[in-house]
């Protein structure tokens, strides 16, 4: 009997301190860690985690039942504390490629600037006739930019001084060119060079294409009176026909018939040479070869009676008889 109460005994003791589920907590305290655990393995699912198992939280810290829910609290902080720090780490590298990118803008927009600054002072060292230093003399583009600033600089200087010269030495009959008239033009030119023969030929082709200005203007006004006066304006045929004429005889005055009366040469301190010219032509010269293509021109027979009658066209002959007769 004795032993039989010994038995009975251990049955109810060791259960309770082994923390048996019938003995340890009554079915309503079950029922509601069986739900919070639930809940929270939901969470940790939600979360992208794998619950861990009451097996497992016993095998890895000797857990008993009823620590299990702190053992999935646990995980859950865990899986919350993982995603926290990859979420940080994600911004952390997509604020660092951002501020990469924005390197990267500015360099390439600061490089566009400078090389945008090169160009623009080449392009004016171009202007003053010159020729930029090269760029791989220098360390570096801002090095650069410096020396070709300070290459403008000494240009610019240079030119003021040649200037200064030139302006000292430019003779009265350029400034002030003899009086034309109606049967004699004076035009002028200048020029530059770094040899004699080059400033010589520049200067002359300058003071022709001043000339060809002034006689092709003078010869349209001339044309246009004429066939003004002839009744000639609605005669398409005849009106194109003596615009070719004064064309071939403007293009004529850069060939022959002018003359050199003033020259004058000045050496620059930079070994350059700077010529002024005058020239001096006979308009009507070209007032001559204009009349004499006129009368020659087989399209324009039935109109040059109407020509000649006209006081342009006798005007013209006039001047071509005196130029004859001096």
């Amino acid at each position: 009997m004795k032993r039989l109460i010994v038995i009975l005994a251990l049955l109810v003791i060791v259960p309770w301190l082994y923390g048996s589920p019938a003995l340890a907590m009554s079915p309503k305290v079950k029922e509601q860690k069986h739900k919070m655990i639930n809940e929270i393995r939901i969470e940790i699912e939600k979360l992208g985690g794998d619950p861990i198992s009451e097996d497992d939280a016993k095998f890895k810290k000797d857990l008993k039942k009823d620590k299990y829910y702190k053992a999935l609290q646990e995980q859950r902080d865990e899986i919350i504390k993982s995603k926290e720090d990859e979420k940080a780490k994600a911004e952390a590298d997509k604020k660092a490629e951002e501020e990469k990118l924005k390197a990267e803008e500015q360099k390439k927009k600061t490089e566009k600037e400078r090389a945008d600054t090169i160009q623009q002072i080449k392009n004016k060292i171009y202007f003053l006739g010159e020729t930029p230093i090269l760029e791989f003399e220098l360390g570096s583009e801002d090095k650069y930019i410096a020396a070709l600033k300070k290459q403008i600089e000494e240009i610019e200087e240079q030119k003021k001084k040649e200037e200064k010269e030139i302006n000292e030495s430019i003779p009265e009959w350029f400034v002030k060119m003899p009086q034309g008239t109606d049967t004699l033009m004076y035009v002028r030119g200048t020029a530059v060079s770094d040899s004699l023969q080059g400033s010589i030929d520049i200067a002359e082709d300058a003071a022709k294409r001043s000339l060809v200005g002034k006689i092709e203007t003078r010869l349209n006004s001339k044309t246009k009176e004429t066939v003004k006066q002839a009744g000639m304006g609605e005669n398409i045929v005849s009106k194109t026909e003596i615009n070719r004429i004064s064309a071939i005889v403007v293009k004529e005055v850069t060939i022959s018939g002018f003359e050199v009366v003033e020259s004058k040469m000045v050496k620059l301190d930079n070994g350059d040479y700077r010529v002024f010219i005058l020239l001096k032509y006979p308009v009507s010269q070209a007032y001559k070869a204009y009349l004499d293509q006129i009368k020659s021109s087989d399209v324009l027979k039935g109109d040059i009676a109407k020509l000649k009658n006209t006081e342009a066209f006798k005007d013209l002959e006039k001047a071509v008889r005196e130029f004859a007769g001096s």
